[in-house]
């Protein structure tokens, strides 16, 4: 039989999937985030001028750090 199967077992039993980030706190986190960085777009002494190839070379070096550790 190649489908699901029902737990034979005590230990086999159904355990549904758990969150490390409740959904909530995901949404609060972000909607504050959105919130500081429209504010932080009506300061002048914030406008920071920055070279482009750094940006990126940041994005790329994050990333991969990001997928290595989701590799793993």
């Amino acid at each position: 039989n190649d489908g699901p199967e029902l737990p034979t077992r005590m230990n086999e039993e159904f355990r549904p999937f758990i969150r490390r980030l409740p959904e909530f706190k995901f949404w609060y986190s972000v909607s504050k985030s959105t919130v500081i960085a429209l504010v932080c777009t009506m300061f002048d002494c914030l406008n920071i001028p920055v070279f482009w190839p750094i940006l990126v070379m940041y994005f790329l070096t994050l990333f991969c750090i990001t997928m290595k550790r989701q590799i793993k």
